[in-house]
């Protein structure tokens, strides 16, 4: 009687003929598969293409206010002229670092040598320094302290924050797409067309247009009264383009 393994084991021929039928099988997957007809990419050339530009804008409120100042001493030598101006910016680091409302920044600093014809010579000493903070009432009466104290304001700028610009731009931006699309249903309907797609969508931003500042007391002599200067937070706009290729069927 046969035992197991003999009645398992395939004789030679079976064994041909199942590779075989599978290599016919492929063969015949791959003839049909040749036989389709090919996939191909869209053919834009179909479509009316139209050109468009938009622009969208949002407006807000400030939320910072920067001033800019000037510590300058003059003196026939060089040294002095420096103590002065080092003197007097440690003096407004220790004022500024009691109101934590206030970012104090301390940038550049430069002396520099001065020979007039018919007088003598000097040196020029100079540091430039900011401040910076979400609101007025916070950093203006301490310019106005500034300004007593010898410094000489050169600028008080308001402006929009990182944080909220980012959040503008992308008001802006949506606005501008929206206009996009008004626009481009609009000439569709026009020619009797609908609109099929955008292509080629690009956006991109404008700079902040910064209404002038409204200033007073701009700069003061150092017996002069600690009075603050004034500006008024004026509304800024945000833009951003946008321009598309977009194509329309019938």
């Amino acid at each position: 009687m046969p035992n197991n393994s003999d009645i398992k084991r395939k004789h030679p021929l079976m064994r041909f003929y199942s590779r075989s039928m599978l290599f016919l099988l492929s063969a015949s997957s791959c003839a049909f598969m040749a036989m389709l007809p090919p996939a191909h990419a869209e053919d834009t050339n179909t479509f009316t293409k139209l050109e468009l530009s938009a622009s969208g804008t949002t407006d807000s409120a400030p939320d910072q206010l920067t001033a800019t100042f000037r510590a300058e001493a003059r003196n026939k030598n060089a040294a002095t002229a420096q103590q002065a101006v080092n003197a007097l910016v440690q003096k407004i680091t220790e004022q500024t670092s009691k109101n934590d409302a206030v970012q104090l920044a301390i940038t550049g600093y430069d002396v520099s040598e001065t020979r007039p014809d018919k007088e003598p010579a000097f040196w020029t000493a100079t540091q430039r320094l900011s401040l910076k903070a979400q609101n007025g009432n916070a950093l203006l009466p301490l310019a106005g302290q500034f300004q007593a104290n010898g410094l000489i304001l050169e600028s008080l700028d308001w402006s929009i924050s990182d944080d909220k610009r980012e959040d503008l731009l992308l008001d802006a931006e949506k606005n501008a797409i929206a206009e996009l699309k008004k626009q481009a249903d609009t000439v569709a309907a026009s020619l009797g067309l609908h609109v099929v797609r955008f292509s080629n969508v690009t956006i991109s931003e404008n700079p902040i247009i910064r209404p002038m500042p409204m200033m007073m007391s701009m700069a003061r002599s150092a017996d002069a009264s600690a009075a603050a200067p004034s500006s008024t937070a004026q509304t800024q706009h945000v833009h951003a383009n946008a321009r598309a290729t977009i194509l329309l069927g019938p």
